[in-house]
């Protein structure tokens, strides 16, 4: 089977899914390779606004980008037309010029088909130093054995100026758990909140868990996570 390449320069504003309104104004795509019978790979690229402060840092992502009927096999990114490297992701600072800068991100697939993209970031003025706030919130984790098979978990004994935190800061308590099994498995929990936290714990399979608790209220935010290896630190 013959594959017939044909090389198309394409000058039209597009807007990908992977994009928010802040990001994607400016992106353009700019060159195409196809291969007859083989679908192009589609380049997105994230984590570039349309306008940074000076000298603030940047993160251009391009682990969006996918192929319709193949695999990506390559990145490649351009600064200003110079060459940075082929990742999928990287970071930058970009001159304080106060001008528009072009960041470019091609992708090839597994049969040389290629497109590139475009987004234009223009650098203005350097951002005032936020004013550092003084918080003294201490987020802690306290815990009890409620039956053979749970665990209650507390974020009560927070603290916030070496006082305990209040039952509205309690009740916003955010937990993220990840329980790691005997057979080496894992499982995470997510998006759960409130001042006490119950967890089931099967003796005959579980093995560990990394219990995660976010703090926060209307000065600061604290996190912190605890390590339980069972069953020395969670008897059962």
């Amino acid at each position: 089977m013959k594959f017939f390449l044909s090389v198309s320069l394409i000058s039209a504003a597009v807007l990908f899914n992977a994009c928010d309104s802040s990001c994607c104004q400016n992106v353009v795509l700019t060159k195409s390779v196809e291969i007859k019978g083989n679908q192009t790979p589609v380049p997105v690229i994230t984590g570039v606004p349309v306008e940074v402060a000076c000298g603030e840092k940047i993160t251009a992502d391009g682990t969006q980008s996918y192929d319709p009927d193949g695999q990506i096999l390559q990145y490649s990114w351009t600064v200003d037309n110079l060459e940075n490297g082929q990742f999928d992701a990287f970071s930058l600072t970009l001159p304080c010029d106060n001008q528009p800068h072009n960041i470019c991100l091609k992708v090839a697939d597994n049969k040389n088909a290629s497109q590139e993209v475009c987004q234009s970031v223009t650098v203005g003025e350097k951002k005032a130093p936020e004013k550092e706030v003084n918080c003294d919130l201490v987020p802690k984790i306290a815990f009890e054995k409620a039956d053979e098979m749970q665990y209650k978990f507390y974020c009560n004994q927070s603290t916030y100026n070496g006082n305990p935190i209040d039952q509205q800061t309690a009740n916003e308590c955010h937990w993220l758990a990840k329980k790691t099994f005997i057979d080496g498995t894992s499982q995470d929990i997510h998006g759960l909140k409130g001042p006490v936290k119950w967890i089931n714990i099967d003796p005959e399979i579980f093995k560990s868990m990394d219990l995660t608790l976010t703090v926060k209220n209307e000065q600061c935010e604290k996190t912190i996570t605890e390590h339980y290896l069972l069953p020395q630190d969670l008897p059962y």
